[in-house]
């Protein structure tokens, strides 16, 4: 009696958080200061033309975005759990395991992307990008995958651990191989505009969109005083700043980190990189322009 119970409990919870998962797929996972990304973007495709418009990054594989529609199986999948679950009185099985499944596979690209735009506006934290639909989203697919089955804990164990693994394995093999592709041809780059970073932040807190215009996606080299710089085996970043707190960020990677960690606050330094624009905060009042694919120049 009591195990026929526990199962009915089951069926029924996992049916709940197919639902939960359904309505959170179109709800913001993550707010990138004020661009709100739901799961149903990157499903869409949507996702990269919010990360390129406000961050300049882009896709790396547009020629594959016709695959990003695999991600629209997530409420397929649930609409399904949901019609086994009511008709059928029994459990979702392989339907909520994949359902669960693509959603933490999702949820840990969604987590780590936001984490590394930290390094293009410090005003980004993770804990206060997440929305509560991720959070839901995510509980709701542990909890769809426990209750796929009755009994059966090996498979669930592997399809709880499997999709955290292979999306972060994922995520940092594509991030690494496609910027070091990059860094490493900024070297041979030629470059469009050489310009001190103090004149730089002046150009674009008097006129962000027309230094947006001239400057982004270009080339350029960058002298300034260094104000600060955050440097590890995994990489770093180094900042020219104004006086009013407006300040100029350079992305470099970790092949380029022990250059940086000989580098310290004051020194003068000429760095080239890719313009990825720049961002205002409403909040602090400044500015700032990033870069990436930085390399550094000259040191004097």
């Amino acid at each position: 009696m009591h195990e026929q119970q526990s199962g009915r409990f089951s069926k029924y919870s996992s049916l709940l958080s197919a639902i939960a998962i359904i309505v959170c797929f179109f709800l913001p996972w993550v707010k990138w200061i004020n661009v709100p990304v739901s799961a149903r973007d990157m499903a869409t495709g949507n996702f990269y033309t919010l990360s390129e418009t406000n961050f300049a990054i882009t896709n790396p594989f547009p020629e594959m975005i016709f695959v990003n529609g695999i991600f629209w199986l997530i409420p397929a999948l649930c609409i399904v759990v949901i019609l086994i679950v009511f008709f059928r009185k029994t459990f979702a099985g392989l339907y909520g395991a994949f359902a669960g499944a693509m959603v933490l596979g999702l949820g840990v690209v969604y987590a780590l992307f936001t984490n590394e735009l930290q390094l293009f506006d410090t005003n980004i934290q993770l804990g206060n990008a997440l929305q509560p639909a991720f959070y839901i989203a995510v509980f709701s697919a542990i909890w769809l995958i426990i209750t796929s089955w009755q009994k059966k804990w090996l498979w669930k164990v592997f399809f709880l651990i499997a999709p955290l693994g292979l999306s972060y394995l994922a995520f940092n093999q594509i991030k690494e191989s496609e910027v070091s592709e990059k860094t490493a041809a900024t070297s041979t780059l030629k470059v469009a505009y050489t310009i001190d970073a103090l004149k730089l932040i002046n150009e674009f807190v008097t006129a962000d969109s027309a230094s947006n215009a001239t400057y982004r996606e270009k080339i350029m080299v960058v002298e300034g005083q260094v104000s600060e710089l955050n440097a590890s085996d995994a990489g770093a970043t180094l900042s020219m700043a104004d006086s009013t707190g407006s300040y100029v960020i350079f992305d470099f990677e970790k092949a380029d980190s022990k250059i940086v960690q000989a580098i310290k606050a004051g020194d003068r330094v000429s760095v080239k990189g890719v313009c990825s624009g720049s961002i205002y905060s409403d909040i602090l009042e400044t500015q700032t322009i990033s870069f990436k694919q930085s390399i550094i120049y000259s040191k004097k």
